[in-house]
């Protein structure tokens, strides 16, 4: 069985999920091929979606897409990439799996709007699986990252159960679609979702935004290679933003840069009160915190 596996992971929670994935599917004999969308120029400046998907797809069976929760929706960019597939054919498979990573407080409906989208593209939702990961946010409002301890074991059970599902594939009988088991999370986060968090619009209006200090920036480009979606560039030999692509707030840019010269610009003491009580209020509480769906 052949499969493909795209995944965006903006500071490489879904990557390691993803990797996990590869390992038990190559350890059962299967043809895995892994599409990371991170840094690619079709995707995040030209906006060639069906580019960048008709360039890097092999033939497959089963496609599996993986991508981070973003407040408590799936992040736009994954959104976009469903968006764009081609219908099944004879280098598309038919089924298909979602798989997000949330940072411990919400998952929210991630799963149920790759399912509806997934669904419109013609393809069996076989099944969905959500990890409970760090929260990547956190890093640059808390003196510790929350979550930081998830991810640590390589081989937790959710994986092995998802690849034994999907090696049910292999007898050719034909699977019903569960899109339906991936909205779990009832109707209150679906409207809070809907209603309160508007991840595009938090990112242009609600989030502290990047500064870059240029007299303590050194130029290194570390930054440039850290940013997920090459909104950091250089320009005449100097690290700007790049207006064509958007800060999607991962915060790399922000705890990694060796010189400390990207800093956050924006209410931080409202927004580091606003996430203490979203952990105080959520954090690791929802049931289960990784599972796959349908649940057995």
């Amino acid at each position: 069985m052949k499969i493909t596996i795209i995944h965006f992971s903006p500071s490489g929670y879904t990557q390691k999920v993803t990797f996990m994935l590869e390992k038990e599917l190559k350890k059962r004999g299967q043809d895995v091929q892994l599409v990371e969308m991170k840094g690619n120029e079709d995707f995040f400046i030209r906006k060639d979606f069906y580019g960048f998907l008709k360039k890097n797809i092999q033939q497959h069976d089963v496609l599996l897409i993986g991508g981070p929760v973003y407040a408590h929706h799936l992040q736009y960019h994954i959104q976009n990439l469903i968006q764009s597939l081609p219908k099944p054919d004879y280098i598309w498979g038919k089924y298909v799996i979602p798989y997000i990573c949330y940072g411990g407080i919400s998952s929210g409906i991630a799963l149920k709007e790759a399912a509806d989208l997934l669904k419109r593209t013609g393809r069996v939702v076989y099944a969905g699986m959500k990890v409970s990961a760090p929260h990547s946010m956190t890093r640059a409002f808390m003196d510790e990252e929350f979550n930081r301890d998830k991810l640590q074991d390589q081989n937790f059970s959710e994986i092995t159960e998802l690849v034994d599902r999907i090696m049910k594939l292999n007898n050719g009988k034909e699977r019903v679609c569960n899109a339906k088991h991936l909205n779990y999370n009832g109707i209150m986060t679906f409207l809070k979702a809907k209603i309160i968090f508007k991840e595009k619009l938090w990112h242009e209006k609600r989030y502290p935004q990047i500064s870059i200090d240029k007299n303590s920036c050194t130029n290194c480009g570390k930054c440039i290679k850290l940013c997920p979606v090459l909104h950091l560039i250089k320009k005449d030999g100097v690290v700007v933003e790049n207006n064509q692509s958007s800060c999607i707030h991962c915060f790399n840019c922000v705890t990694d840069c060796p010189s400390d010269a990207i800093k956050l610009i924006g209410d931080m003491e409202k927004g580091q009160a606003f996430m203490r009580k979203m952990i105080a209020k959520n954090g690791n509480k929802e049931s289960p915190e990784t599972a796959i769906y349908p649940l057995f």
